[in-house]
């Protein structure tokens, strides 16, 4: 006897995976403004751990380097204004100013925005030579990626872990 085709159980698993995936994988990629949420929120992960480790190699006090991101209140832009001088100026960003490896500057059509604990913006997230969090984030904190579509969170522990935590 000649069996050609699938069996009515491979047909149920491959339809049960297929809805899974679609349940759980579609949703946070609806149209450009989820895909752009998740890779801001990437690239925030990025530019946060690049300072953390920065201020954990550049111990030397008498350097001055400011191991801090700034999350602007005028612009959806984050970014250290002045690597030398952590004081805050007004405005926190000169208008000259150029996003370096821990810097971003999103683009007004995305309608991006970051906060800090939900607080309105300038925050400031910083780090210590241990890589524990100071500023808005001493002890812990939470920063948001608010786009039209959701709300994505980045969780900054007390001892400077830096994760993301999804639930479908």
């Amino acid at each position: 006897m000649n069996n050609q085709g699938f069996t009515l159980i491979e047909l149920v698993a491959v339809i049960l995976l297929i809805s899974i995936l679609a349940v759980s994988v579609a949703p946070k990629f609806d149209g450009t403004a989820g895909y752009e949420a998740h890779a801001h929120r990437v690239q925030l992960i990025a530019s946060l751990r690049l300072t953390q480790q920065r201020a954990m190699q550049q111990t030397d006090s008498t350097t001055g380097y400011c191991h801090e991101l700034v999350f602007d209140n005028v612009q959806s832009r984050y970014g250290i204004p002045n690597r030398i001088n952590c004081t805050p100026t007004n405005p926190v960003f000169p208008s000259d100013w150029q996003a370096d490896a821990t810097g971003h500057t999103v683009d007004t059509s995305y309608d991006i925005s970051f906060n800090v604990n939900g607080n309105s913006n300038p925050q400031t997230v910083g780090f210590d030579w241990l890589g524990r969090p100071v500023g808005a984030c001493a002890g812990g904190c939470e920063i948001n990626v608010v786009s039209a579509v959701q709300t994505l969170k980045i969780t900054i522990e007390s001892e400077g872990y830096i994760h993301v935590f999804d639930l479908p």
